[in-house]
């Protein structure tokens, strides 16, 4: 046997960077871990930082790609582990995915028959674990994205489909009730997001790591047995809370809590303590993403509550 064939039959890591010039001249790169399984199988495509500030994913696809053996590997993974590199070393909040990013993504996502694009909360964002799971439409496809879901481990799911773009609007619809086309429907490759991690997190309880490797063992691309978990939970309406004037934010509730319709969430007051606003929840939910920054303007984001439904 051949040191090529015995290398061959171990697997192989690969790091690199890939990258893009944009139009002004200014270049973009993502860099890659690809890791070569040992035995024959598919491919998937798994993102971390595609917001910089989103450090769980971050964390967890560079401790997957540090750890994982390739001859315990079927198939192929294909790791971005800063994908807006740019947002990571500037320590910047919700960035855009400049269109130069958006082409690599797509090119690393391109012949996988999963993705797993990992986000959370940002370094000002409170955020309650939860999976978007994106549906195509076609029952295979479908099928795989709900069980990469419910692999994943979290308890609740947001299903989300893709169904044109809507009505013109000074101010797009929330995302969940008008989603943008994703990489799922560009590529027709099943999809899901974590949400995971909230300011400045690092995966410290592990559920996105956790969440990557049952996800890779119960479709066979990582040796072992994988974990199962009581069916998800589906977030039905959700309610997006929003200041009424410029002012300093101070919630009375946390992350994660069930609040009763009419119950005081916070208030937002001025410099001097005058009162502007006292935000009450318009229904019975649980608060799955807040502001956690103190500064608010008229009309910017406090928090958004979400009815839990019961388990199929």
């Amino acid at each position: 046997m051949t040191s090529a064939e015995s290398a061959t039959m171990l697997g192989s890591k690969q790091g690199k960077f890939l990258s893009r010039i944009d139009d002004a001249g200014k270049t973009h790169r993502i860099p890659v871990g690809i890791v070569e399984g040992a035995r024959p199988g598919g491919q998937i495509t798994i993102f971390g930082g595609q917001h910089g500030t989103e450090y769980d994913g971050i964390e967890a696809v560079q401790k997957l790609y540090r750890t994982i053996d390739p001859a315990e590997v079927s198939g192929r993974i294909v790791i971005a582990l800063a994908t807006h590199e740019e947002s990571f070393l500037n320590w910047e909040q919700f960035a855009p995915t400049y269109p130069s990013i958006m082409e690599m993504m797509m090119e690393l996502a391109q012949g996988s028959d999963l993705i797993i694009n990992c986000h959370g909360g940002e370094f000002s964002e409170g955020m309650h674990p939860y999976v978007i799971c994106r549906l195509l439409g076609d029952e295979t496809l479908d099928q795989s994205a709900r069980k990469m879901a419910q692999a994943f481990g979290l308890p609740y799911v947001s299903w989300s489909q893709y169904r044109g773009e809507p009505p013109e609007s000074s101010v797009r619809p929330a995302w969940w009730l008008w989603p943008k086309k994703s990489m799922a429907d560009r590529l027709r490759i099943p999809e899901i997001t974590p949400e995971v991690g909230e300011r400045g997190s690092r995966d410290d309880q592990g559920l996105m790591y956790n969440g990557i490797i049952n996800v890779l063992k119960t479709f066979g691309y990582l040796s072992g047995e994988p974990q199962t978990f009581e069916p998800l939970r589906a977030i039905g309406d959700r309610y997006w809370l929003t200041a009424d004037e410029d002012g300093v934010f101070f919630p009375s509730i946390t992350v994660g809590q069930d609040v009763e319709e009419g119950e005081v969430v916070g208030v937002v007051r001025d410099y001097f303590g005058e009162l502007l606003q006292t935000v009450t929840a318009p229904a019975a939910g649980k608060v799955m993403n807040m502001n956690w920054g103190m500064p608010v303007k008229k009309g910017a984001f406090l928090l958004w509550l979400g009815v839990i439904e019961k388990a199929a």
